[in-house]
C-alpha cells in the first residue's frame, strides 16, 4: 500500500469530504509507484504499452486522468495491482470532477456588479441590432465553403468507428511507430483504396484520412475500427 490513502476510505476535513486530499494522496501513490518500477521515462511507458505519450504525461503531470483501460495499461507496467488501483483512480476521478466543478460555481454577484452587467448587455444588444439591419440593407457576395464530402478522394470513401475506448492514430503502419493522437469510441473514421492495407509485426494497419478537409494519410490497426455506412 502507498501512502496512507486506502480505496473506499472516507477523508472529511470537519463534516465535508476532502476531495482534494483523496486527489493529492493518488498523485503521491501514484509518484511512490513510477519510482518502485526505477521511475521510466513517459516515452518509454507510452511505446512499451502503445499508447502515445500524451496520455502518458497527462496522467503523471496531473492535467487529466485517462480512460481506466490506458490507465489500467499504465499501472500494469509499473508493477501495480489493478484491483486494488482500480477504486483508487474511481476515487481519485470523482474528486477531480467534484474540484473542478466546485471551481466553476458562480460566485455572488455585487449589487453594483449586476447592475453595470446589464447595462453593458443591453448596449451590446442595441449595438448588435443595428449591426444586423445595416447588414441586411448592404449587398454582398456570398462564397460558399466547399463541402469536404465533395472533395475528390484516391477512390471510393469509407467510413467506420472506433470501437474501442481508445485507438491510437500512427504516423507508420507500425506498432513501434510514433502516434499522431489518440481515437476514442464512435469516433468517425474515413478511408479510400489510395492505399493498401500493411500487416507489420502480424497486426493489420489501414491508411485513414486525416484531416478530411486536406487529406493526409496515417494509420491504425483495423482490429480497432468497425465499417459503417457513410452519411452526409
Amino acid at each position: 500500500m502507498y501512502g496512507d490513502f486506502e480505496s473506499g476510505q472516507t477523508v472529511q476535513t470537519g463534516q465535508e469530504y476532502d476531495y482534494s486530499y483523496v486527489l493529492r494522496q493518488f498523485y503521491v501513490n501514484l509518484e511512490e509507484l513510477h519510482k518502485s518500477a526505477n521511475s521510466p521515462s513517459m516515452r518509454k511507458i507510452a511505446n512499451d504499452i502503445h499508447r502515445s505519450k500524451t496520455i502518458v504525461g497527462d496522467l503523471f503531470s496531473g492535467r487529466s486522468i485517462p480512460p481506466d483501460p490506458a490507465v489500467r495499461d499504465i499501472i500494469v507496467y509499473l508493477g501495480g495491482d489493478w484491483s486494488e488501483w482500480g477504486q483508487r483512480v474511481c476515487e481519485a476521478r470523482r474528486a477531480r470532477a467534484r474540484i473542478r466543478a466546485e471551481e466553476r460555481s458562480p460566485r455572488p454577484a455585487r449589487p453594483w456588479l449586476q447592475h453595470l452587467v446589464i447595462a453593458s448587455v443591453s448596449a451590446a444588444i442595441a449595438a448588435g441590432v443595428s449591426q444586423l439591419l445595416n447588414a441586411a440593407l448592404t449587398p454582398k457576395t456570398v462564397t460558399q465553403a466547399p463541402n469536404p464530402a465533395q472533395m475528390p478522394v484516391a477512390g471510393r470513401l469509407h467510413c467506420a468507428i472506433v470501437i474501442v475506448d481508445s485507438a491510437p492514430v500512427y504516423h507508420l503502419p507500425d506498432p513501434q511507430a510514433g502516434i499522431l493522437r489518440e481515437k476514442t469510441r464512435q469516433q468517425l473514421i474515413t478511408y479510400d483504396e489510395k492505399h493498401s492495407d500493411k500487416r507489420t509485426k502480424g497486426i493489420l494497419f489501414r491508411a485513414v484520412r486525416t484531416p478530411s478537409n486536406q487529406p493526409q494519410y496515417h494509420w491504425m490497426m483495423i482490429e480497432h475500427l468497425k465499417e459503417i455506412e457513410c452519411t452526409s
